[in-house]
């Protein structure tokens, strides 16, 4: 087996063989970011972007003036380009849950069908009883 004429993946997996590992020991570099790497990541960026903006509001209220205004805008202009492209990028994701809860909605109003209500054996033994029904 030449291994040129193999894809990425199968190179990869080849490789393992070849070293005696198992397949399960190849990393798909292609797989989407897991929630748990997300909430590390926020984990890390909301309390420093948090931080930021909280130090350039007490800068303000403690020396209101033009020359720490000017600092500020020069130490935190990183800060308006991240908070931009979370934004930017915010805006299609919003569109697009909202989309994906739209369509469940009408999934779901078109093939979960309401069953009537069921009574319980022990209702339809004392209704026996009693004479109804």
């Amino acid at each position: 087996m030449k291994l040129f004429e193999l894809g990425p993946l199968e190179q990869g997996a080849a490789k393992a063989e070849e070293y005696g590992v198992s397949q399960r020991a190849v990393v798909d570099s292609k797989r989407r970011m897991g929630l748990e790497n997300r909430g590390a990541l926020f984990a890390v960026a909301v309390p420093l972007i948090a931080f930021k903006i909280w130090f350039a509001i007490l800068l303000l209220m403690y020396a209101p003036t033009r020359d720490t205004a000017v600092w500020i805008a020069a130490t935190h202009w990183t800060l308006i380009i991240v908070i931009g492209i979370l934004v930017v990028a915010g805006i299609p994701m919003y569109r697009l849950m909202r989309a994906r809860a739209r369509r469940n909605k009408l999934r779901r109003s078109e093939w979960m069908v309401d069953a009537p209500p069921q009574c319980s054996a022990l209702w339809e033994t004392v209704s026996r009883l009693e004479g109804g029904d």
